[in-house]
């Protein structure tokens, strides 16, 4: 079996990982009640999963698209579930808004590689 090397763009990885690092501690504290620049907790998933989905893709920009996603989501499901253990609400609906932001970071990037693909043929 032949592993090849992945090509990771170490400095965007490590703003990735801070940012999923702070990301995390952020779900997990106890809210803190303010509005603060975003008031509603669906559009704040949505930004956040987002915003991770384009660091992640520009860190790890040999990967394919779909794992990253699927990577993006399991971890939007953990912290739902490690919210659960916290006292802090768990919700199908922040998952939902976790993938939204998701789909929304990849669906620009997978319909630029499809159209590139197209104009070769």
């Amino acid at each position: 079996m032949f592993f090849r090397a992945r090509k990771i763009n170490r400095l965007v990885f490590i703003v990735f990982l801070a940012a999923a690092a702070f990301a995390l501690a952020k779900a997990l504290l106890p809210d803190n009640d303010s509005l603060g620049l975003i008031p509603w907790d669906k559009a704040k998933h949505f930004l956040v999963f987002y915003v991770l989905s384009v660091l992640a893709s520009l860190a790890l920009p040999q990967s394919r698209l779909h794992r990253i996603g699927l990577a993006m989501l399991a971890f939007g499901g953990a912290i739902e579930v490690l919210q659960a253990f916290v006292g802090r609400d768990a919700s199908w609906f922040d998952l939902l808004a976790d993938g939204c932001g998701i789909s929304a970071a990849f669906g620009p990037m997978l319909v630029s590689k499809w159209w590139r693909a197209a104009a070769r043929f």
